[in-house]
């Protein structure tokens, strides 16, 4: 399971002049403790800065959008337990980025168990919009790779049962979204239905496929590919 997030800071790197924005969150970021998460406000998409993260912390962190601009874009930096220039992996990459959706998504029913429907609607808005976003990197970036070097047929092999069932997860977690702008009550046979798909969905991935994939490149490799999941 992926280890919790002990405290969260948000910074508002648009209040920041200019030239300082970057080295100002790096040294913020600098100061977390392992599990400890920074969320960055950017005015403009932050790939300048994953950039920096990537070639002076490489290792140290996890990288998860939350919300894409314009206005305004959301990233949340969490301080990995790690050595500096560690290589990452597919399976423990990915499989963290399950659990952190898995979280997210427990806190928007506990929000509409306790009848606060805003906080409801906001969590499950962050939970749709990673999963959404971890469905379109694993398809244009993970999937592709995978058959490319284990020699399999987009068309022919499990990658093509995982994308059937990406089109079902994603039809779930539009119809649960807006169950909880209306009616919450409706939602929970939704959620129900998410479960069942998702849960043997990840379970796949996680004991086939990532760590299939991993097995097919070197250490090097498997890092780019994070990387470039990173910066998706």
């Amino acid at each position: 399971m992926v280890q919790a997030v002990t405290a969260r800071r948000v910074l508002d790197a648009r209040t920041l002049p200019a030239p300082n924005r970057c080295k100002t969150v790096l040294s913020t970021f600098d100061s977390l403790a392992p599990g400890e998460a920074l969320v960055v406000l950017t005015d403009h998409a932050p790939q300048p800065l994953l950039r920096h993260f990537q070639v002076d912390r490489a290792g140290l962190f996890e990288w998860s959008p939350l919300e894409e601009g314009p206005p305004a874009w959301r990233t949340e930096i969490v301080r990995r337990s790690a050595v500096a220039g560690e290589l990452r992996g597919v399976f423990e990459a990915l499989s963290w980025d399950h659990d952190r959706l898995e979280e997210i998504e427990r806190k928007a029913f506990e929000a509409l168990a306790r009848g606060d429907s805003a906080a409801a609607v906001a969590a499950w808005k962050d939970f749709a919009f990673g999963l959404k976003r971890h469905i379109r990197f694993e398809e244009k970036i993970l999937f592709p790779a995978f058959e490319e070097k284990a020699g399999v047929s987009p068309d022919a092999g499990p990658t093509t049962v995982m994308r059937a069932e990406h089109r079902e997860i994603e039809s779930l977690l539009d119809a649960i979204g807006g169950a909880l702008g209306g009616n919450g009550a409706a939602a929970l046979p939704l959620r129900g239905d998410l479960h069942r798909v998702l849960g043997q969905h990840n379970l796949k991935e996680e004991r086939v496929l990532y760590p299939a994939t991993d097995q097919c490149l070197d250490g090097p490799e498997r890092d780019a590919l994070v990387r470039r999941i990173q910066a998706s």
